[in-house]
């Protein structure tokens, strides 16, 4: 199953080009006040002796680490569910330290190529990004189990994040269990509304969502999140309405969709109400800085400050799974040509609704004609829809960037 990541629909920027009194502009007038906190530098321990966090006994975490810190080679029976239950945190609650937790605890097990280890090897590169090694490990076991659901479907997810929509569809039609074809049916209906097909795609997973479909909660908020995006390119109340009235609002994909659409209205305080006790969160942090900006809340340069220690701990580490959040906090706080840099980058290796939003804003601001036109290039082969977006996209080239 898909790992739905964030959405944000860069709206208001959008909104008018040439006027630069726009929610980006205003938020950097406003971090320009605060700017030198983003220098400040993470808390680092000096010895092994420094206490930086204290876990309580049976919590998830304090339970993974007593494991990892037994020598012996652990039964793939014990640490399976463990795995499991580690990315399912990690995917819920946005949490990096659950995936480098579980890819520790299936260290041992890196020369295994049974077909339970090579998944859960495929989740976790997946979730780092790595999607070359999660498609090697996916193809590997398609050649031991023909057709097996839930490899075609992670492969189908890489393509379609990854934007090769032909190599997305072959995945969802390979899926031949009629138990599966309500997930066979959504996972097209996935590929059509980035390719030319999204009023009908919403129309059909607007079915699928009212039938009884068998779906358990993972895959019901996976369909949900797809019809969120809908939403919000549609400007569709009506059906925003009806998604956020179905989706949970205890999981980081489902808050950043629900903040996206607040975001994207000019709902600051909402959007603020909604994260406010989501700090730990990078992607939710962010929004909620974005909307404190808005509204000038006396919190906004303590956030904005922790925020800035998050980003440069990435920068420090090297960090390219998040270059579409890096890029969106450089739109913020630095050049126009950083930003841009950074959502060129990341598109190479992501092509959903909220890396075109993000490499198009970039484009705009730093006036890149090239940039404009490799984009509109794409959305014109591709049938790719976002009536807002085109518009003020041609309206950028004809001005010339």
């Amino acid at each position: 199953m898909r790992q739905i990541e964030s959405r944000l629909d860069w709206k208001v920027p959008l909104q008018r080009v040439a006027i630069k009194t726009t929610i980006r502009a205003v938020a950097i007038s406003f971090i320009l006040g605060i700017f030198t906190f983003s220098d400040a530098a993470p808390y680092r321990p000096i010895s092994d002796t420094d206490v930086i966090d204290t876990l309580p006994v049976g919590s998830p975490t304090f339970q993974t680490r007593q494991l990892l810190n037994k020598s012996v080679k652990q039964p793939f029976s014990v640490i399976e569910p463990q795995i499991s239950a580690l990315m399912s945190r990690a995917y819920s609650q946005g949490d990096p330290r659950s995936i480098g937790q579980a890819e520790a605890l299936l260290e041992p097990y890196r020369r295994d190529n049974s077909p339970q280890v090579m998944m859960l090897r495929a989740n976790i590169a997946q979730a780092n990004h790595r999607f070359d090694d999660a498609r090697q490990e996916l193809q590997a076991i398609l050649k031991k189990i023909p057709n097996q659901p839930d490899s075609l479907l992670m492969l189908s997810s890489i393509d379609l994040v990854q934007g090769r929509f032909d190599e997305a569809r072959k995945g969802c039609d390979g899926i031949r269990d009629m138990s599966l074809m309500i997930l066979r049916f959504a996972c097209l209906a996935q590929v059509d509304n980035m390719t030319g097909k999204l009023v009908s795609s919403r129309d059909t997973l607007t079915q699928l969502s009212q039938t009884n479909n068998g779906l358990n909660a993972e895959q019901q908020r996976w369909l949900n999140l797809i019809r969120a995006d809908i939403a919000l390119r549609l400007n569709d109340p009506v059906l925003a309405k009806s998604v956020f009235e179905q989706i949970d609002i205890d999981t980081a994909p489902s808050l950043t969709a629900r903040a996206d659409w607040l975001l994207a209205h000019r709902a600051w305080a909402q959007t603020r109400q909604l994260l406010l006790n989501h700090k730990d969160n990078d992607a939710l942090l962010l929004r909620l800085v974005m909307s404190e900006l808005q509204l000038k809340h006396p919190d906004a340069q303590a956030d904005f400050k922790l925020l800035s220690e998050r980003i440069n701990v990435w920068n420090e580490r090297g960090e390219t799974a998040h270059q579409r959040e890096q890029a969106m906090y450089a739109l913020m706080v630095n050049p126009p040509r950083k930003a841009l840099d950074l959502a060129r980058s990341n598109w190479q290796k992501q092509r959903e609704t909220a890396d075109v939003v993000v490499y198009t804003n970039a484009a705009i601001r730093a006036r890149s004609l090239p940039d404009l036109k490799l984009i509109d290039a794409w959305i014109k082969q591709t049938g790719f829809e976002y009536p807002h977006l085109t518009q003020v996209l041609a309206q950028s080239i004809k001005a010339g960037g």
